[in-house]
C-alpha cells in the first residue's frame, strides 16, 4: 500500500474516523497497532511472519536483560538477539547472493557446482525494522533505556506504519517516549504542507523525471557524456526527491497523532565534505551506523589506520545494508574512501593552518569544496543506479572522460521526456536553492495569510492533477 494511492487514502480515512470514535488512549493504541498490521500486510500476508518473530525474540530478551545481572547472560542474551536479528536478514536479503557468488567462485576454479537456489521474495521494510528491534536491544543491553514493559508500546514502536517500510530508522530511545503519550489526533495547515510537500516531490518530480533517468542508464553507451551528466544529476535529484519525500510524509502522517519522528535530511546537497553529507543524508542510517558499529569497532580512538579501517568497514556495510549486489558494496566503498581522505586531509591541515587576512578566500575555498563534493556525490550514485558492471564502468567512464559532443538532438531524447526532466530538475534546483536562505516552501506557506495559502494550495492541487503519472511507482527505498 504506497503513501500515493487511492488505496492509502481510504485506508488512512478509515483509521482517523476509527481513532476519532474512540477516547479510549489504549484503545486507540491497539487500533493504530492493529492498523500497521494490516498496513504491512497488505503486499503479502505471510511478510508478517518474520516481522512477528522479530518482534516476539527482542522483547522477551529485553525483559529477561532487565533482570539478570550477570554479564555472560547479558551477553549471550544480546548474541542470541543479535543473531536472530541478523540471521533472519541475512537469510531473506543475502542469501542468494552469497550463494551465488560462491557458485561463481567454484566454476571459476573448475568445479561444477550448481546448486538449486530457492526465489526468496524480500520482505517489504526488513531493513528498516530489523535496526529498529537491534537499538532498542542493544540499549537495554548497555542501560541506556528503560526496558518496555508494555508489549503493545513495544508492538507498536516496531509497526508503527508510517516508517515501517523506508524509514526514518527509529530509535527506541527517541521514540517509545512518544508512544508512552497519549494519542491526540492533530490537523494543522503545517502537517497538511509538510505532507503535501512529501508527495509533491515523490510525484512531481522523483516519478516524472524517472523515465529519463531509467532510459539513459539502460544503455548508457548510446549516450554522449552530457546527456550522462545530466543523467546523473536527474538521478541524484530523483532518489533525494523519492526518499527524503516519503520521509516528509511519514513525519506529517506521525504528527496526525500526535507523535513526532526525527528529521531524515537536512539539504545534504548543501554539504561541502563527506563527513557533512553524511550529517545530512539518511541521517537515521548514518547515525544508527556511527553510534552501533563505527563506534564499538573503535572509532576514531586507536590512530589514524584503525580510524581509516573503521570507517571503509562501516561504509561497505552501510553500502551492503542497501542491497545484495556488489554494486551497493562498491558504492559504500567510494564513500568509505572519500571519509578516509577527508579525514587525513583535515588532520593534516589542522597542523598547517594558515592565518589569512582576505575575505574572499574563504568563499572561494567553500565554493570550490562544494564543487569537489558534488562531482564526487554524483559519481557514486552512478554507482548506486547502475547494478550492471559494464554498463557501469561506461557511464562513469563518460561522467569522467568528457567527449564534448553536444549533438544530441537527433537521439531520440524525446521519447525519454527530456525536455520535461530538464525543466522539473531546473525547477526543483530553483525551489531547493531558495530554501537554504529563505526556508522550506509549506513553511513560507504555512505563513501567508489565510486567502493567499489557499491560492498556493489550489494551484499546487491544479499541478497534482495535471503532472501525476499514469502508473503508481513504488518509492526507490522500499527495495531496500
Amino acid at each position: 500500500m504506497l503513501f500515493h494511492t487511492q488505496e492509502f487514502l481510504i485506508f488512512f480515512a478509515a483509521l482517523i474516523t476509527t481513532l476519532a470514535l474512540v477516547r479510549n488512549d489504549v484503545a486507540r493504541k491497539v487500533i493504530l497497532t492493529g492498523a500497521s498490521y494490516f498496513f504491512y500486510m497488505w503486499w503479502k500476508p505471510l511478510f508478517v511472519l518474520p516481522l512477528l518473530a522479530t518482534t516476539f525474540i527482542d522483547y522477551t530478551v529485553a525483559r529477561m536483560l532487565e533482570f539478570e545481572e550477570r554479564l555472560a547472560r547479558r551477553r549471550a542474551l544480546l548474541a542470541f538477539s543479535l543473531v536472530a536479528n541478523l540471521g533472519l536478514l541475512a537469510y531473506f536479503k543475502y542469501f542468494n547472493f552469497f550463494a551465488e557468488n560462491v557458485v561463481a567462485i567454484a566454476h571459476a576454479i573448475g568445479f561444477d557446482f550448481s546448486p538449486a537456489l530457492a526465489q526468496l521474495i524480500l520482505p517489504v521494510g526488513i531493513s528498516f525494522y530489523t535496526f529498529h528491534t537491534m537499538s532498542y536491544t542493544i540499549d537495554v543491553y548497555r542501560r541506556e533505556i528503560p526496558v518496555c514493559r508494555s508489549a503493545l508500546t513495544f508492538a507498536l514502536f516496531i509497526t508503527f506504519f508510517p516508517v515501517l517500510v523506508a524509514g526514518p530508522i527509529l530509535r527506541a530511545k527517541q521514540f517509545i517516549p512518544e508512544l508512552q503519550k497519549r494519542i491526540r489526533l492533530t490537523l494543522t495547515p503545517e502537517i497538511v504542507l509538510l505532507i503535501m510537500r512529501g508527495l509533491a516531490k515523490k510525484v512531481l518530480v522523483a516519478d516524472n523525471i524517472g523515465k529519463f533517468v531509467d532510459g539513459v542508464f539502460a544503455a548508457p553507451q548510446r549516450w554522449p557524456s552530457v546527456i550522462i551528466w545530466i543523467a546523473t544529476i536527474s538521478f541524484a535529484v530523483q532518489i533525494y526527491c523519492d526518499f527524503s519525500g516519503y520521509s516528509d510524509i511519514a513525519r506529517g502522517l506521525a504528527r496526525v497523532f500526535g507523535l513526532e519522528i526525527p528529521l531524515n535530511f537536512d539539504r545534504p546537497y548543501a554539504a561541502r565534505n563527506p563527513s557533512e553529507f553524511w550529517r545530512r543524508w539518511h541521517i537515521s542510517l548514518s547515525t544508527w551506523l556511527r553510534d552501533y558499529l563505527y563506534i564499538p569497532l573503535g572509532g576514531n580512538r586507536d590512530g589514524a589506520a584503525r580510524t581509516y579501517r573503521n570507517l571503509m568497514i562501516t561504509m561497505l556495510l552501510g553500502g551492503l545494508w542497501h542491497g545484495a549486489s556488489w554494486n551497493y558494496v562498491l558504492w559504500g566503498a567510494m564513500h568509505g574512501t572519500m571519509l578516509a581522505v577527508h579525514r587525513a586531509w583535515s588532520s593534516r591541515r589542522s597542523h598547517h593552518r594558515l592565518p589569512t587576512t582576505d575575505y574572499r578566500l574563504p568563499r572561494a575555498k567553500h565554493a570550490l569544496s562544494w564543487l569537489a563534493m558534488q562531482y564526487c556525490v554524483l559519481l557514486t550514485w552512478i554507482a548506486f543506479r547502475v547494478t550492471d558492471t559494464s554498463k557501469m564502468l561506461i557511464a562513469m567512464r563518460k561522467f569522467i572522460v568528457f567527449d564534448f559532443n553536444f549533438a544530441i538532438f537527433d537521439l531520440g531524447l524525446g521519447a525519454l521526456s527530456f525536455g520535461f526532466t530538464l525543466v522539473v530538475v531546473a525547477a526543483f534546483i530553483i525551489v531547493h536553492a531558495t530554501s537554504w536562505r529563505f526556508g522550506d516552501l509549506d513553511q513560507r506557506i504555512a505563513r501567508l495569510p489565510l486567502p493567499a495559502a489557499a491560492a498556493v494550495c489550489f494551484v499546487c492541487g491544479a499541478l497534482f492533477v495535471v503532472f501525476w503519472p499514469l502508473t503508481e511507482k513504488p518509492f526507490i527505498y522500499f527495495q531496500f
